[in-house]
This record gives structure tokens, C-alpha cells and sequence, in this order.
């Protein structure tokens, strides 16, 4: 088939870019494996109700956001759902319900496969001798050019120029490679991309007036070709939104749309006559797909009873919880020891256990990034490292030093060194020679360490993690400066207030970062802690603990109306998810008159640390394990490079609770629930609130919906099987077996045990214990948290007096 291009006199630059770009933004952006950090995959569709962005998946990429009808029937047939939560769920989605339970089952049968309506002009061109389709071929071709584009560190020729934006790239790849004319099956098509502008808004503004479609149907393809490459598309955003959380201006995600609508404009050109007509009928039936959308709504409904189950018991916990009299009704006891631990599910689990075991010590959750908005800088070539959720650019840097330049210096060479060794080796490994020189030349020196990883002979990374810690100063992000004493002061107070710990301060204050430790596990960042851009968080712990036990900065609080002691002595520690280890950091920093108190705390928290290994135990398939032997096995599991499950994460997570501790202490909530205090009476103008909503809720809403889609539909937005990954890049992602598009969200090792699912689709629960108006307030501030409360994105609930759940999801 042959190309024709027939390019346009003149082009209106602009309006194409922005169109582009704004197409774009239904992409949800993703991090790199070395800062992964979970994502909501429909980040990009918030403005629309979830059905109607189901609906919407469903009709232009055939992509279902629910689990199948067997599923719901399952939950029907074992007693998890109840004909209540059926006629519940109808209440709230405004359906006639069924009159009878057959009838009600009769809805799931109606809701069918998903079946893609729309189609690109490249499923119209005959497949090749292999049985590839050009679509496939075009993807395929796409993916490899990105794969290379991006690459900075596994690659011997490079990708691009310096400063050569993607499409020109690929434009200048395109017009010499010979085999993109025999995949695709178009003749001439260099000589067509031999007149295409080089610019992208250009060739844009062109392809868009090739392709006959309505603006509605154009946008509607847009967005089908870039779920067709969803996985490099979702890098594409996110390399876009780190651009702009900097200050600087990216257009990748839209120059990859444009490579993929000029493809699609050339196809078009190229088809004949019989081929367009079912082309152009295709998409003639598009506006009439949208009318058979209703048989959604059955599936959504049974989704929604399946969700109220979980509530059910939920809120039936808290109710029994006994309301706490408010301050003045009851004289306060000030705790010798209070613990804040990050606001993660798996904190809850620890907590509980610490507190049941030493009831005078007081838990407090906060984000685990302690509120510090910084990036962190080691000696040696790593280079700065932010610490804060990926919604948030870092304003500080804190910088780690021995104390001594000249130490600092031979540290630095040390590390350098050591970093040039391994690049020599990466560069040798990669090398087009190195599969007849590498095993060869290093296959001996190589052996020891496999026997060792392969016993589990090897130091653990726990080990290797308890080096002498280094001094730690805060200083700007540009320029170096330290803070002045201003800063330091509010940056200190907003921590404070952002946990509600504004009074009554104990002899110990320990800040608990988290992290888990693993080998061989390019997800290992997910694992770590989301608040801290998938690290872990003991730098974010101790940059706030040597911010509080500054002199300076107490006496600045003062003059705030935040007394902290001089008795009250902050430290910072790091809880490994892994084994719930908790290592105290700095600890040889801290006074001999709290060491008493400190030998206590570590022995709350061993004691702590076995109770909660008891208790996920039958998870790991470890039952049966001594104190000792149970240990040792979730220890082993963090140097197993073999191990494909070393912990739970963040599965079954269900629930945000934005309320004083003493409304959930006691309850057993099985590490399913984020836990962060706040208290209303210290926020009567919801500022804090407010904070709370815009951040850790939406940090929050991220990762309960990532679990959601890569359990819901493992094939477009989980990662695949962890057997088959490769590693691309060195840091950007994996592809599965020999694919080329980067995957997405979790594998399935994350979320499914091998016989049992150990996650369930639930959208987020927000619990706030706050009045009514102050909660929606602060909902209102921010059209983000609005959208995502309207649109039933999640779920919003008031705690009231008496521990009932009161909706608020029409704030």
C-alpha cells in the first residue's frame, strides 16, 4: 500500500500542542523502579464519575475497572454479600432493585465482557505472513524506540542526541528504518515521513487534519492509541509531571501521541477503498456505542453491596469503641514515652501490638515523610534522593556528613571509586562482545558470591544497613544555604501541628520511619515507604528529630504557643516491614538521663516486634515457628534473592481514619487501615484539615486504587508475573518476557498467594472525626479532593460521638 501525504499550507502550532497535551493528562503518570511509588491509574479521569470513566474504558480500549460477575456471585454464594447490601447499594446508586435474589444475580449475567467500539486504522491493514497485526507491529516498534530514548544506562549507543525531543528522535529513526515499511505493510512510507515538519506541534496540527473524524471521535482515538502503549505513555506523564513539579516545561507524552497519530493518518492514506468504508462505519457506530453502556450498571451495583460488606464489620469495630470524654471533662495523663509511626497499613498492626503490651506508651500516626519536604544527600555519586510524596517537589536538602571534611572527602573517593568499578562492569556486561568475553573473564569470581546468595550465606541487608550514623544538617535546595532560624521554626511547627502534637509531651519522642528491605526485587520501592517517594523513611525521621531538639528552634516554638520541654528528648527511628524489626537511629546521641527510658522502648518494641511477626505468620506460610525460628525465616526473606513474596505490603488496604488515637485504640483492624491523628479542636479553621485532605488522603487514594486496578485487571494495569520480568534501563521499569511496553502497577505476587487473592477491591473508606462543616470545608479547597469525593472515587465518612459512620459523599 502506498502513503500519500498531503501536508497542510498552514498549521496552527499552538492549538495542536495543547490539544495534545490535555489528551494526555487522561494518562496517569509513573515513577522509576529506584523511587516506584504507587499510583491511582485513573489519576486522569477524576473529573468524571468512576461508572462513567468505566464506561468510557470499556467503550474506547475494551478495559473493564471491575472484577468479573463470578466473582460477586462467589462473594453471593459463601454469605459475604447479603440481600441488605444489595438493596443498600441500590439506595445509594438510585436502581429499582430486583424482587428476588435470582433477579438480582440475573443483573451480573448482564454485564458481559468488555468489548472495544473503537478502532485505529492500522487493525484495518492486512496482518504480516507472521500473523502480527500492524497495530501490534506499530506498538512493538514504538515501545523499542522509547525503550531506547529513555535509556541511560544499560545502553551502548544511544538513543538520541543531547537535547533531541522524543519525536524528532523518532522521526529521524523512522525516516531510515527500513523494516517499519515492511512491518506495517505501507510502500513509500519513508519518502512520506521525509515531508512530515520535524517540529511536533506541526506534525500534530497535520495528522489531525488527515484523520476524517469528528474533534469527539478524534480524542476519543487519541486516547485508545495511547492505552495500545499505556505502559510507556504512563512514563511518558510522569517524566511530564517531575518536569513540572520543577519548574520545567515537557511534552513527551504528547510527542508520543504524535508519532503514534501520524502512523495512524499515514495508515489512512494508505487504505483502500473497501477497507476505509469499514473504517469510516466503525466509527460511525461510535456515538451509538455510548447507548448500550447501561448494562454497567449491574455489575457496579453488585460492586457496590460487595464493598458495603467490608463496611458492615468496619464500622460495626468502631461502634463498639466507647467514646473518650473531650480534654477538661477528664484530667490528661501525660505519656513517659510516645511513638509516631507512619500513617501505612502496616504500621497499624505493630501499634497495636506495642500499645496492648506497654499501655502507658502513646502511638500517634503522621505521613511518614515527617513532614520534611526535602531531598537527601549522601557522600558519594548518587546525588540528591527525594524524601516526600511524589505529588510535592522538594523545598529543602539534608545533608548527611561524618562531621569532618576530610573524612567527608575520603568517603566520597571510597564511594566513587566503588561506583566506577561497578559502571565498568555494567559497561562490560552490556557490550556487543560481551557474551564471548564476560562469563568468561569473570565467571570464577563471580562463583563464591553465588553459592553464598544461593545458601543464604550472605550479610543480611539489616545488617548492612546498622553503619555509624552521620550528622545531618537542612539546607535550601538551591544554593546550599542552611535555614535561617525563621524557617526552621515554621518548619517545625507545621510539623507539630500536623500530627496534633501541640502539648503534653513525654520524656521520649520517637519519630518511626519504615522500610523494607529485600534482594532482587526491582519492586523493592513499592514495598518501601510511599510518603518518602519509595524510600525508606529513617533520613525523613532524623532530619525532624535533630529539627525538634534544636534549642533555637524550641525557643522560636514558644513564641508559637508550642512548649516542648526541655525534659522531652526527640530521636528518630526505622521500623523494617519485613522482619518488624525497629532500629533506633543516632541512639548513641542520646542524653544519659533518658537512657532508662530508652532501654524501655527498645524493649517495647522487641516485644512488640515478636507479637507482630506472630501475627502475620499464617500470611508468609510460617505457622508453627518459635519467637527465634519465626525471626530468622522473615529475616532470611530479606537476602532471598529468590524470594518472590518477602512481604504483604500494603494488600487488603481498605480504610483512612483521620481521628485522635483513643477512637481506634483497641480495635483490631488487621493492617487494613492508614491511621492519622488529628484533632478537630486544635483546628477550628479546618487549615489543618484541610492539609491533611490534599495530601495524605490523596498519597492514600493513590495506593488503595493501584491495589484496586492491578487485582481488577491484572492484564492492562498490574506488572505481570515477577518470574518474567526484565529490568529496562537500569531504574525505569520492567517488561514482561520478551514485550515491549513498560508494565504498570503490581505483580501478581503482591496480590495473590498462589492459591487465595490477598487483597480485595475496595475503594477507599475516609473516616474523619471532625463537625460536619469543617469537614466539607475543607474538601471544597481543593478541587482535587472534591472531584475524587463527588465522583466516588472513594468514600467519605463523619465519626460521630457515638462511633457511627455518618456519609458525607456529597460534600
Amino acid at each position: 500500500m502506498t502513503v500519500k501525504l498531503n501536508l497542510p499550507l498552514a498549521a496552527p502550532v499552538n492549538d495542536a500542542g495543547k490539544r495534545l497535551t490535555e489528551l494526555c493528562e487522561s494518562i496517569a503518570p509513573i515513577w522509576p523502579l529506584d523511587r516506584w511509588i504507587a499510583v491511582n491509574p485513573w489519576w486522569g479521569l477524576r473529573r468524571l464519575p468512576m461508572e462513567a470513566a468505566s464506561r468510557r474504558l470499556r467503550r474506547e480500549a475494551g478495559v473493564g475497572m471491575l472484577m468479573p460477575p463470578s466473582f460477586y456471585r462467589s462473594a453471593f454464594a459463601s454469605g459475604r454479600i447479603r440481600e441488605s447490601d444489595l438493596y443498600q447499594a441500590a439506595r445509594e446508586l438510585a436502581v429499582t432493585p430486583p424482587d428476588s435474589p435470582k433477579a438480582w444475580l440475573a443483573m451480573l449475567t448482564s454485564a458481559g465482557e468488555p468489548e472495544r467500539q473503537v478502532y485505529s486504522s492500522l487493525e484495518f491493514l492486512p496482518p504480516s505472513g507472521d500473523g502480527v497485526t500492524p497495530l501490534a507491529s506499530a506498538r512493538d516498534h514504538l515501545g523499542r524506540f522509547c525503550a531506547r530514548y529513555f535509556d541511560r544506562r544499560q545502553a551502548r549507543w544511544p538513543g538520541r542526541a543531547d537535547n533531541d525531543g522524543l519525536f524528532s528522535a523518532w522521526l529521524r529513526q523512522a525516516r531510515r528504518d527500513r523494516s517499519l515499511e515492511k512491518q506495517l505493510g505501507l510502500a513509500d512510507l519513508r519518502t512520506a515521513l521525509a515531508d512530515l515538519p520535524d517540529a511536533w506541534p506541526s506534525a500534530a496540527e497535520w495528522a489531525l487534519s488527515s484523520i476524517p473524524l469528528a474533534s469527539e471521535a478524534q480524542d476519543a482515538l487519541a486516547r485508545r492509541l495511547l492505552h495500545a502503549l499505556l505502559g510507556w505513555a504512563s512514563w511518558c506523564r510522569g517524566e511530564d509531571w517531575r518536569a513540572g513539579l520543577e519548574g520545567r516545561a515537557s511534552s513527551l507524552c504528547a510527542e508520543l501521541l504524535t508519532a503514534w497519530l501520524v502512523l495512524e493518518a499515514l495508515t489512512l492514506s494508505a487504505l483502500g477503498t473497501e477497507q476505509k468504508a469499514a473504517w469510516q462505519r466503525r466509527w460511525a457506530s461510535f456515538a451509538q456505542s455510548r447507548e448500550r453502556d447501561g448494562d454497567l450498571t449491574g455489575l457496579w451495583l453488585w460492586h457496590r453491596a460487595y464493598e458495603l460488606a467490608w463496611l458492615r464489620e468496619f464500622g460495626g469495630k468502631l461502634a463498639t469503641r466507647a467514646p473518650v470524654p473531650r480534654d477538661g471533662e477528664l484530667a490528661v495523663q501525660v505519656p513517659a514515652i510516645q511513638a509516631v509511626f507512619c500513617i501505612d497499613v502496616r504500621s497499624e498492626v505493630f501499634r497495636r501490638h506495642l500499645e496492648e503490651g506497654r499501655p502507658g506508651i502513646q502511638t500517634l500516626g503522621f505521613a511518614g515523610f515527617f513532614g520534611m519536604p526535602i531531598s537527601h544527600r549522601v557522600p558519594g555519586p548518587e546525588g540528591d534522593s527525594p524524601r516526600l510524596p511524589g505529588l510535592m517537589a522538594p523545598t529543602y536538602r539534608f545533608v548527611e556528613s561524618t562531621g569532618n571534611l576530610e573524612q567527608d572527602l575520603r568517603l566520597g573517593q571510597r564511594l566513587d571509586q566503588k561506583e566506577a568499578t561497578r559502571d565498568s562492569v555494567r559497561r562490560a556486561k552490556y557490550s556487543s562482545l560481551s557474551t564471548f568475553t564476560l562469563v568468561e573473564t569473570t565467571g570464577l569470581a563471580w562463583a563464591w558470591k553465588l553459592v553464598k546468595d544461593s545458601l543464604g550465606r550472605k550479610r543480611t541487608r539489616l545488617e548492612t544497613d546498622a553503619s555509624p550514623q552521620r550528622e545531618g544538617r537542612l539546607c535550601h535546595l538551591h544554593g546550599g544555604d542552611p535555614l535561617s532560624d525563621p524557617e526552621r521554626v515554621a518548619l517545625a511547627e507545621s510539623v507539630l501541628r500536623g500530627m496534633s502534637l501541640t502539648r503534653n509531651f513525654g520524656s521520649l519522642l520517637v519519630l518511626v520511619g519504615h522500610g523494607s528491605h529485600t534482594d532482587n526485587n526491582p519492586n523493592e520501592a513499592g514495598l518501601a515507604c510511599g510518603a518518602c517517594c519509595g524510600k525508606n523513611g529513617g533520613a525523613n525521621a532524623r532530619a525532624a528529630a535533630n529539627l525538634l531538639n534544636d534549642r533555637t528552634v524550641r525557643a522560636g516554638l514558644r513564641q508559637r504557643g508550642i512548649r516542648l520541654p526541655d525534659h522531652c528528648w526527640v530521636l528518630a527511628a526505622e521500623h523494617c516491614t519485613v522482619t518488624d524489626q525497629v532500629r533506633i537511629l543516632d541512639r548513641d546521641q542520646v542524653p544519659d538521663s533518658h537512657l532508662l527510658r530508652l532501654q524501655e522502648l527498645e524493649q517495647a518494641f522487641a516485644e512488640a516486634g515478636r507479637a507482630a511477626r506472630r501475627e502475620r505468620a499464617s500470611t508468609l506460610g510460617l505457622n508453627g515457628l518459635d519467637d527465634e525460628a519465626l525471626l530468622a525465616a522473615m529475616t532470611r526473606r530479606t537476602s532471598n534473592w529468590a524470594e518472590v513474596r518477602p512481604e504483604w505490603g500494603l494488600a487488603g488496604n481498605a480504610a483512612i481514619v483521620f481521628a485522635q488515637r483513643h477512637r481506634t485504640r483497641g480495635i483490631n483492624l488487621k493492617g487494613r487501615c492508614f491511621l492519622h491523628d488529628y484533632d478537630a479542636d486544635q483546628d477550628p479553621d479546618a487549615e489543618v484539615l484541610t492539609r491533611l485532605l490534599s495530601a495524605p488522603m490523596i498519597v492514600a487514594n493513590w495506593i488503595n486504587l493501584q491495589y484496586f486496578a492491578s487485582m481488577t485487571n491484572p492484564e492492562v494495569y498490574g506488572a505481570g508475573n515477577k518470574l518474567l520480568h526484565s529490568v529496562v534501563g537500569g531504574h525505569l521499569g520492567v517488561v514482561e518476557g520478551n514485550g515491549t511496553d513498560l508494565r504498570i502497577g503490581l505483580p501478581i505476587q503482591s496480590l495473590h498467594d498462589g492459591r487465595l487473592w490477598r487483597h480485595e477491591p475496595l475503594r477507599l473508606n475516609v473516616v474523619v472525626d471532625a463537625p460536619e462543616d469543617s469537614i466539607r470545608r475543607a474538601v471544597a479547597a481543593h478541587p482535587d479532593v472534591s472531584a475524587l469525593v463527588r465522583n466516588r472515587w472513594l468514600w467519605l465518612f463523619r465519626l460521630d460521638d457515638s462511633g457511627e459512620l455518618v456519609p458525607l459523599s456529597d460534600a
